[in-house]
């Protein structure tokens, strides 16, 4: 089965990913807040305005077996753009079949956003996927972030 990563461009698989992202934050959502309302407005916005971020299809032939949400920012840190893997995301039923690592292979050859610096978040209890994450040399900062919703 081939394995390839496409920039999401249009709405046709737009219920898988929202069913993808409900399903991500169904695990992890009391931790996050995160409100499933929002993401239709997530898809809208990148679709609109590429250039603040992607979300990044994984096929497996024709089907949908992932997919990776990608914010860049402009770090004054590091001197570039940071790549944020907001969300990363391959179906259970295809997990342990090296999508996430093919999927950093191809952030590092693509460079998407001329990114030199590839950023993501991992809950503590999800060790499985910091053990990839370090074995691909993911190291954690000290610094933590903080946020802070504003009013509207």
């Amino acid at each position: 089965m081939a394995l390839s990563f496409l920039t999401m461009t249009d709405r046709h698989h737009e219920l898988h990913v929202l069913g993808m992202m409900r399903e991500l934050y169904g695990d992890e959502g009391a931790e996050t807040n995160a409100n499933p309302d929002t993401f239709p407005a997530t898809i809208d916005r990148l679709l609109a305005e590429p250039s603040r971020g992607r979300i990044v299809l994984f096929m497996r032939d024709d089907a949908v077996c992932g997919y990776g949400l990608l914010i860049p920012y402009w770090s004054n840190e590091f001197g570039g753009t940071i790549l944020f893997v907001d969300e990363l995301v391959v179906e259970k039923e295809c997990r342990r079949q090296g999508i996430a690592r093919a999927f950093f292979a191809f952030l590092e050859r693509e460079r998407p956003f001329e990114s030199i610096v590839l950023a993501l978040e991992v809950v503590p209890e999800n060790t499985r996927a910091r053990a990839l994450y370090e074995s691909m040399g993911f190291a954690e900062r000290h610094p933590r972030m903080m946020t802070r919703r504003l009013n509207r």
